[in-house]
């Protein structure tokens, strides 16, 4: 190449916008059903069997009720009807034109095949990259941050990012071992089991159309020394083997997101954020976002005390939140704070 044609196509290059995923549509869906805690405590007969009176999650973790999907529930079907509502947000968007569906659930239908392809059926959508994510509570972010690399990339040009979360088929399980009776030592790492709500979220991506606004920057951190504090699986028999040190996980994953939270700001040039949406375990761990710097009790979505912890859907819901609030202006800066076991903190700058 000689030089006149080298400097034309570094000219060029310079003129070409920078292509950032902005939000398009964004769906929730939430089971019926409500649960509350107290009632769930004196299912359990906690103050007889542990000393715990009855309204000990309401005041200690903040969680008055969630909602609860019936046991013939699938994560596809939260799924779905969450992905039904997002589409419905952007009537511009053909179904011909959403070329990725990507699952992020912590349950799925089936180990195999993914649940994505389940749902883009059910949908009638005809992407050509279908597939699942599996990150405990981190699983959504990881999915969005890949569906914005597959955008920017120019490989697709619209995704669908979606989740259908029913964990409180694991902690019935949970409350009925509590119910049971277990040791005092064995139940201390079970309560943060019991603080899980169902619901399914959805965003459907795409190209933003001026480069100005859309996922500024996607940033995150894992310590895998942390695994042990947050697990579950199913026994052959049916029954649930969980373990929830809830105290540390929510200590570290905050500690971690502190680690990083500067870093963040100053790699996106902010010196603050309008609005915070971020993972909600409880009381304890949406307090302590708060002392970060820039976050106040005003700028920050507030979901759990009605919908408890909600995994993966909390960042859909809460964006979808936030944006059905009226409060959101072109420009404004939302900052992303989550976490998930493992352990993995992560943050984006999204300018509206």
């Amino acid at each position: 190449m000689n030089e006149i044609n080298y400097k034309l196509l570094q000219q060029v290059h310079q003129l070409k916008p920078f292509i950032r995923t902005k939000v398009i549509g964004v769906g929730a869906y939430l089971p019926s059903q409500r649960v509350s805690s107290k009632d769930i405590m004196i299912e359990i007969g906690t103050e007889a069997k542990y000393g715990l009176p009855h309204d000990w999650m309401s005041d200690q973790m903040g969680i008055h009720e969630r909602r609860m999907v019936a046991m013939d529930q699938t994560p596809s079907d939260l799924a779905i009807k969450a992905s039904q509502d997002a589409l419905a947000h952007c009537p511009d968007v053909k179904a011909s034109d959403i070329d990725a569906v990507i699952f992020c659930g912590i349950e799925r239908d089936l180990p195999e095949p993914a649940t994505a392809h389940i749902i883009q059926h059910a949908l009638g959508l005809q992407a050509n990259h279908v597939f699942d994510v599996a990150n405990a509570c981190f699983g959504f972010f990881d999915g969005l941050k890949l569906a914005s690399s597959l955008i920017e990339s120019g490989a697709v040009k619209y995704a669908l990012i979606v989740t259908g979360e029913v964990t409180t088929k694991m902690s019935r399980q949970v409350a009925d071992q509590l119910k049971r009776g277990v040791s005092a030592d064995e139940a201390k790492h079970l309560w943060g089991m019991l603080s899980v709500g169902d619901a399914g979220g959805a965003m459907v991506v795409g190209q933003s159309d001026n480069g100005h606004s859309g996922f500024m920057k996607f940033h995150q951190a894992s310590e895998s020394k942390h695994s042990n504090l947050c697990h579950y699986r199913w026994k052959p028999n049916g029954d649930v083997d969980a373990h929830m040190n809830m105290a540390q996980i929510v200590a570290r994953g905050l500690k971690l997101n502190k680690k990083i939270f500067k870093e963040t700001l100053d790699e996106l040039g902010w010196s603050k954020v309008d609005w915070v949406i971020a993972h909600q375990t409880g009381k304890t761990a949406f307090e302590h976002a708060r002392s970060l710097h820039g976050v106040t009790r005003q700028n920050i979505v507030k979901t759990f005390p009605k919908l408890g912890n909600i995994t993966t859907a909390t960042l859909p819901v809460s964006f979808q939140k936030l944006m059905a609030s009226g409060s959101l202006k072109t420009g404004d800066r939302i900052g992303g704070l989550f976490a998930g076991s493992g352990l993995v903190a992560g943050q984006f700058g999204y300018v509206v």
